[in-house]
């Protein structure tokens, strides 16, 4: 007979490729988590795993079983959340993947008043900007650079906002002035890492500038920001950031902006979860004053 738990242990394996990963976050060690596998596998008669050295893998039974796994763990959630809604301060957990300046300089800050009004709810913010390669079940809601494309996710429009250029106002004074985007190959450019950005966002700075080399790179924003305050060059970074950044400027250039949209998308069996819901409500709210 398959287990409730030997299945929570099946889609956590699943999810991180590697038993000592899935062990971290069940707060077990590694063998319970082989034992939990080897039971059902046992239980099922089917090798569910691939083992290789570079992780565990789903085989076909392991993906037919995924899909159970996956609707039991939605039930449970939804049962979970349906006795909890009794009481009007939300408990458990949601996890949030959002890009690193949103998160950073926007999202985090004001966390406050939701703690205030659900002091028993815990929140975790993961900012990360690739997103092409994550999985519905790594979270509960993610905000993203470029619209998602996955069929398990509801996804909606979260906010509008645009890049642009700063600097701050001792290199501005001290370098030649910018009056066209032709400029801009005359002064110190600061830009991602390539391989921290997706490749349709690492591109933006080249759609404005297509012979830009950037003189430096981090894969952080908050790096470039203070690189720039302290006089280190020209930073693309958003409006929202650069305008309430007192150390910087704004380079006002005909066509030296890119206007984007922040996407939010949450698992479609997740998404009616009042946690689930709160903190889409919260993200929709902090996005509208951007």
């Amino acid at each position: 007979m398959i287990s409730a738990d030997d299945l929570q242990v099946f889609l956590e394996v699943s999810r991180r490729g590697r038993l000592t990963e899935a062990a971290k976050i069940l707060h077990v060690n590694h063998t319970t988590v082989s034992r939990h596998i080897s039971r059902l596998e046992k239980a099922t008669d089917r090798r569910l795993f691939d083992r290789r050295y570079d992780g565990w893998t789903l085989t076909e039974a392991g993906l037919r079983l995924l899909v159970h796994a996956e609707t039991v763990e939605a039930a449970l959630l939804q049962a979970e959340d349906e006795c909890a809604s009794r009481d009007s301060s939300l408990s458990g957990q949601v996890r949030v993947i959002v890009p690193d300046g949103l998160g950073s300089y926007v999202v985090i800050p004001q966390l406050g008043q939701l703690r205030r009004r659900h002091p028993q709810l815990c929140i975790e913010i993961i900012t990360a900007n690739r997103h092409n390669s994550l999985a519905p079940r790594e979270f509960d809601l993610a905000v993203t650079i470029e619209r998602p494309h996955e069929r398990a996710v509801v996804v909606r429009k979260l906010v509008d906002y645009s890049l642009r250029f700063y600097a701050s106002r001792d290199y501005l004074a001290e370098h030649r002035p910018i009056s066209e985007v032709t400029d801009l190959y005359d002064h110190q450019l600061i830009w991602y890492l390539e391989d921290a950005l997706d490749d349709a966002t690492y591109s933006q700075l080249f759609r404005i500038a297509p012979e830009a080399r950037p003189h430096i790179q981090t894969n952080s924003i908050t790096g470039q920001i203070l690189a720039a305050c302290r006089g280190a060059g020209l930073c693309l970074i958003p409006s929202y950031i650069g305008d309430e950044t007192t150390d910087l400027q704004r380079i006002d250039v005909a066509g030296a902006a890119v206007h984007k949209s922040y996407w939010v998308s949450a698992p479609k069996d997740l998404v009616k979860m009042s946690r689930v819901r709160t903190m889409l409500d919260y993200l929709l709210a902090v996005a509208s004053d951007l």
